[in-house]
């Protein structure tokens, strides 16, 4: 039976095959795409019984690609690989390669559960939406402070409204105009952008039941619920609804030594995205709780 490892660049792939003995039956490298790797795999290791890589930018794309033509490859998590691999003394892509190969020979390996293509390309979309919310609010920021230099305040407002509001500010010609018209039209065409975003999330949100049952607790919305969604995926895969917390690094850490017992700050580990619509809707909720008691 043959175990082999995958140490993933962007380029190439340096590959190693090693036997149920723990012997290298093949050491090399192929391109870095699903053909170069298939052919390659096809030849050295006709029947694997594993085949481990770790994650990473590619392992989703790579992954799904290996899995539709039949290979029997595993996601392992880079953490617990990248502790297990720094017991070598040396630090090479071939070492790599062979000590993922020795990971799944020995089964001692956390595989990481990869999402669908559907639910990464969702996953995509999200990301991009977040990206042009950020755009749009950084060009808001610097549009007011530019206002603000000459004397000019209005109060909160976005999007469209927001441009309005400006223009009212700088009408008849004033100086400040030229400046702040490229800032605008940037706005603007940013704008346009994320509405047509928001537009497929809420059409995906309300095409799926369980999205729209997590919009039933107070202060989750369309975006938090799809994403939370979609970043989850399989339920099934956690033993128990706490584990979820530590998942998306909302669990504090500890530090513990004889009489030492110490509670840090969250870890943040797992989804950065996630972990911010989640913080949003909580203070959401709180404050509506606080304006229920007044």
């Amino acid at each position: 039976m043959k175990h082999v490892g995958l140490d993933v660049s962007q380029r190439e792939t340096s590959v190693c095959v090693v036997d149920d003995a723990g012997k290298t039956v093949f050491q090399g490298k192929a391109r870095s795409d699903p053909g170069g790797l298939t052919e390659l795999l096809r030849k050295r290791a006709p029947n694997p019984d594993r085949i481990g890589f770790e994650t990473g930018a590619v392992s989703s794309w790579l992954w799904n690609e290996l899995k539709r033509v039949g290979l029997p490859v595993v996601c392992i998590d880079a953490r617990h690989a990248k502790a297990a691999l720094s017991v070598r003394m040396n630090k090479s892509d071939e070492n790599d390669a062979r000590g993922l190969a020795e990971l799944v020979r020995v089964g001692s390996y956390r595989e990481v559960k990869v999402k669908s293509a559907e639910r990464q390309a969702t996953r995509s979309m999200l990301v991009t939406r977040s990206r042009l919310v950020g755009i749009r609010r950084d060009l808001e920021n610097q549009v007011r402070a530019r206002l603000k230099e000459y004397g000019l305040l209005f109060g909160r407002s976005i999007g469209s409204h927001f441009r309005r509001k400006v223009f009212e500010q700088v009408a008849d010609g004033h100086e400040l105009l030229p400046v702040i018209q490229p800032l605008l039209t940037i706005h603007e065409r940013v704008c346009r952008e994320q509405e047509k975003l928001d537009r497929q999330v809420r059409r995906l949100a309300h095409g799926d039941e369980t999205t729209r049952r997590l919009m039933t607790v107070p202060g989750v919305g369309v975006v938090t619920a799809l994403t939370f969604r979609h970043t989850i995926d399989d339920p099934s895969r956690f033993r128990a609804a706490a584990i979820v917390g530590a998942y998306l690094g909302l669990t504090p850490r500890r530090k513990q030594s004889c009489e030492m017992d110490i509670n840090g700050r969250v870890s943040r580990w797992g989804d950065r995205l996630l972990r911010t619509y989640l913080y949003e809707a909580a203070s959401v909720l709180m404050h509506r709780r606080r304006s229920g008691r007044r």
